[in-house]
């Protein structure tokens, strides 16, 4: 018997509270750990900064500053998030860093930093980050109707400025798309499949 059909067994013999409880636990972790999304995001993170191109890649990474324990999600360049780290690393920017750095962002596959190096903080803008814009764009912007019209078309760009940009460039990283800013083309955002 198919395990999916053993559950429904065992639920229905329980008690409705039970049975409540099951369909509970199951929701929660649902809502709380997608592994596709989070998968989707870190190699969405390292396509950011492995980039070269003029089209830079936006990602999202959690930072602790070490120096006041605060925490918070960033939404920045994938360059500049490599350069911080160059910076909190005390590194040169020479091929044995770079093999150096690129390792060690292999291994975060959590995207979680903590830095203590202000100069590391400044270069992601952690100090001047405003986590409430994030939420501002999520209910200006509608978001369910970008995500579709990426998933059908494959495209999507928008003129928007550079704080409002970071915004929704966090909002889209987090629903599991990339998006970049041509250095071309600058003040547009514009979706990116990751090759």
């Amino acid at each position: 018997m198919p395990a999916q059909q053993q559950a429904l067994l065992v639920v229905r013999n329980k008690t409705p509270m039970f049975s409540y409880l099951i369909i509970f636990l199951a929701t929660f972790s649902l809502a709380h750990s997608n592994p596709c999304i989070d998968e989707e995001k870190y190699l969405n993170f390292l396509s950011a900064i492995q980039n070269n191109s003029t089209n830079n890649y936006f990602a999202v990474i959690t930072v602790k500053d070490l120096n006041s324990g605060r925490v918070k999600e960033i939404c920045s360049k994938g360059n500049f998030i490599s350069g911080a780290v160059y910076r909190e690393l005390k590194l040169d920017y020479d091929s044995i860093s770079d093999k150096k750095v690129y390792d060690y962002f292999k291994l975060k596959t959590t995207r979680y930093f903590e830095f203590r190096s202000k100069a590391a903080l400044k270069n992601i803008d952690f100090y001047n980050y405003n986590e409430n814009l994030i939420k501002q764009i999520a209910s200006e912007f509608p978001i369910e109707t970008i995500c579709k019209q990426i998933d059908v078309s494959g495209q999507y760009s928008v003129e928007i400025e550079g704080k409002r940009m970071k915004a929704l460039a966090h909002v889209l990283f987090n629903r599991g798309y990339m998006t970049g800013e041509s250095s071309c083309e600058g003040g547009r955002l514009l979706f990116v499949k990751r090759k």
